[in-house]
């Protein structure tokens, strides 16, 4: 069974992914496995805000992780294309459009806050939300004694399992 997505995409392909651990570690061989899609939703907000010399009219947009709730900041809209995945390749999501809705407004106003010295409490209003899936390498390494990583496929960060 599969689904069509819209999805970010690969920049990273198998084998600059394990001719790059190779160079890191010549005498391992890690294998890109294969690619999973981790579930994500795009929020743009307009901010209109008070502030002491120059009021804030902006777009902010960010984007939370539907499987661990956490937020970021993004500078520029992601590019996306629609591609049929199968369920397997399909990260669950444990967090639903209206649970991130909420998050991405709380993340929204705590960044603000933490940013810019308002006088009045901005006004946000969603002018996007969109969910969308980003690639993931998954590298393990044939070898028992080291680490299994995933690769992020647009990036090529890597992050140990």
């Amino acid at each position: 069974m599969s689904a069509n997505v819209l999805t970010q995409s690969v920049e990273f392909n198998k084998e600059q992914i394990e001719s790059s651990f190779k160079r890191l570690h010549p005498h391992a061989n890690f294998i890109a496995e294969r690619i999973v899609y981790y579930p994500y939703y795009y929020f743009c907000y307009n901010v209109k805000a008070k502030r002491l010399f120059l009021p804030l009219n902006e777009k902010v947009g960010c984007a939370i992780d539907s499987i661990s709730g956490k937020g970021s900041l993004i500078d520029y809209k992601p590019k996306w294309k629609a591609i049929e995945i199968s369920k397997e390749q399909q990260m669950p999501e444990m967090y639903s459009l209206e649970d991130c809705t909420s998050i991405s407004e709380s993340f929204i106003y705590r960044s603000l806050s933490l940013k810019m010295r308002m006088i009045s409490f901005p006004e946000l209003k969603r002018e996007q939300q969109q969910r969308f899936y980003r690639p993931y390498w998954v590298v393990w390494n044939e070898r028992d004694e080291s680490s299994d990583f995933i690769v992020d496929g647009v990036s090529g960060q890597f992050h140990p399992l």
